[in-house]
């Protein structure tokens, strides 16, 4: 008699192939069915690589490279981690609805200590927070969204993020600035790492894509003075040679562009090398490092409302000659420094991030967004005014105190840190700060009774409107029965017909200012779309668009429960109208 067929007579190879296309957690299970299956599941690594990369694709190289290479540890290391972060971003918003005060460091400590667990953890943490705001972008506009992938979540992640990445920037560059000047390709690099959160911006991309650069200038060297050549090393081209090739490669060859416009696409190094369209301090930054990388050393010159490239010519040592570049053409001109510089002012990288902030927030205009937030706490960090304080306006005098940075012999990789190095990240959450966020503008509160309706209140809180004299679009936050003493005194009800005893709205205008108005100024807009670049303002308070208004959080919904029948009501009396 044949032996029967069972589950364990079936060879390993067949096993794993039914468990490829099964869950994490079901193949998990599986192996605690027996001794035998746990040690199969558990001792084949191939098997875990290959789960981890298909369930965790965006992580899994940087994984594969800095980790212990025991696969099902990392897997585990990674959920659980998931796990605790997306728990702990659940519970911020009842924590703080109602608080009173910023969002600060002290706020974010669990993320930090979880990031700190392991060598990958920083990765990790921003990898999930950054995972949870492109799912809810992607959902929103399905009108598809539940926890953690909400506004609301949306909102806390990215602060979370700030922090984390903040932080993290800080120790780079005040120890990068101790040794040495920070280059202008990293200079740009920090800054756009630092405004933009939501993706990750790599010092190695940009050392990369630059050597690309490189190889092409040296490519046209090679082929335009091959007959000079007496070797391949590349000393062997003058200077003027190579910034003549430079020029070539970048302006007439790929029609690189220069615009006075600094934003996330015309400061990234990346993005400026590959769509050929730059800011012109990003264009000079760029130039100067692909110089370098060729053999030909010269300096970025930046100071208010000028820049240029210079060159020093060491012949005569005890008083070498300097010359301008003209970055068009390569050109080199003799003696020209601006006469208001000092003849021993060099590059500074101080004066560039301070020059390019001033260029982004010039550019950015009035629009508050994570970005202007952002950019305010970098204005702090670098010492500017304290109008607008930042958390991290003293992290220059808390490191110049018992931590030293220069010992630290490392390049603080973000996706592989020490253990020294997360202990000084974390050491940053303890530092007595100051913060006022601009977008904390619409959001803090003290907790107050829920609002009762009574016959005179038409409108709902977040419901899309439009002022019926001046014509701008806003989402309304908030109401009063009548208006209240303070605004009283502020407002004129002329051309009023109801003057202050009827309700008022507290609204976000479609300029991003917050404006408190009659309801008799109000109408409702029929047919209303997301006000995409008022989201970030109103995300502490909604979870999502429905297609027809802001969904209140659950905070949100005990501070004014009774506004779903109202919106109800409008809703149907919309869709009445659109079947005519």
């Amino acid at each position: 008699m044949e032996n029967p067929i069972t589950i364990f007579t079936l060879p390993d190879e067949l096993i794993f192939i039914v468990l490829k296309y099964n869950d994490i957690r079901d193949a998990i299970n599986f192996s605690a069915t027996c001794r035998h299956f746990h040690d199969l599941v558990k001792s084949n690594q191939s098997f875990w690589a290959y789960k981890f990369k298909r369930e965790l694709p965006c992580v899994f190289e940087v994984a594969d490279q800095y980790g212990s290479g025991i696969w099902l540890n990392e897997l585990k290391t990674f959920l659980l981690q998931k796990q605790s972060i997306y728990k702990e971003l659940l519970e911020l918003s009842p924590r703080h609805y109602w608080k009173v005060g910023q969002f600060s460091l002290k706020d974010v400590v669990h993320f930090f200590k979880v990031s700190s667990t392991n060598n990958l953890g920083y990765y990790y943490t921003i990898s999930i927070l950054h995972n949870i705001i492109r799912t809810g972008y992607k959902n929103m506009v399905q009108y598809d969204t539940a926890k953690p992938y909400t506004l609301t979540e949306m909102h806390y992640a990215k602060c979370v993020l700030s922090h984390i990445i903040h932080c993290y920037l800080t120790v780079k560059w005040i120890k990068s600035q101790m040794i040495q000047e920070t280059p202008p390709e990293i200079v740009l690099n920090f800054i756009v790492q630092w405004i933009d959160n939501e993706n990750f911006h790599f010092f190695d991309d940009v050392e990369n894509k630059l050597q690309i650069w490189a190889d092409k200038v040296k490519v046209y060297l090679k082929n335009t003075h091959q007959d000079e050549l007496t070797g391949s090393t590349d000393n062997e081209y003058t200077p003027a040679q190579i910034f003549s090739a430079v020029s070539t490669v970048l302006f007439n060859q790929n029609r690189m562009t220069m615009t006075t416009s600094a934003n996330l696409d015309t400061l990234d190094v990346v993005k400026v090398l590959n769509n050929k369209v730059g800011n012109q301090i990003a264009v000079y930054a760029i130039y100067q490092a692909i110089a370098s990388r060729c053999g030909a050393e010269c300096e970025l010159i930046v100071f208010v409302n000028h820049l240029f490239l210079e060159w020093r010519c060491y012949d005569n040592p005890r008083q070498p000659t300097i010359y301008k570049i003209q970055i068009l053409t390569g050109e080199l001109e003799a003696n020209h420094r601006c006469p208001y510089v000092s003849s021993r002012f060099k590059y500074s990288a101080d004066a560039l991030l301070h020059s390019l902030h001033a260029c982004f927030v010039k550019s950015l205009g009035p629009m508050q967004n994570w970005a202007s937030a952002n950019a305010a706490d970098l204005l702090g960090f670098l010492g500017g005014t304290y109008t607008t304080p930042s958390a991290y306006d003293i992290f220059y005098q808390f490191f110049s105190g018992d931590i030293d940075l220069i010992s630290l012999n490392s390049t603080l990789d973000i996706k592989n840190l020490s253990e020294r190095e997360l202990a000084i990240i974390l050491s940053l959450v303890h530092v007595k700060i100051r913060m006022n966020r601009p977008l904390g503008k619409f959001q803090n509160k003290a907790i107050s009774e829920a609002k009762q309706h009574d016959a005179t209140v038409q409108y709902a809180v977040g419901m899309v409107c439009s002022h019926k004299d001046l014509e701008y679009l806003c989402i309304i936050h908030g109401w009063e029965l009548s208006c209240n003493a303070e605004w009283r005194t502020r407002l004129t009800n002329d051309g009023q017909t109801t003057g202050f005893e009827q309700p008022y709205y507290n609204v976000v205008a479609n300029d991003q200012t917050e404006r408190y108005v009659a309801q008799e100024n109000l109408v409702p807009v029929n047919r209303p779309n997301r006000l995409l670049h008022l989201e970030d303002l109103i995300s502490k308070e909604f979870s999502h668009f429905d297609g027809f208004c802001y969904v209140m959080n659950e905070e949100k919904k005990k501070e004014y429960p009774e506004e779903g029948p109202i919106i109800e009501e409008h809703r149907k009396r919309c869709m009445t109208i659109e079947n005519y």
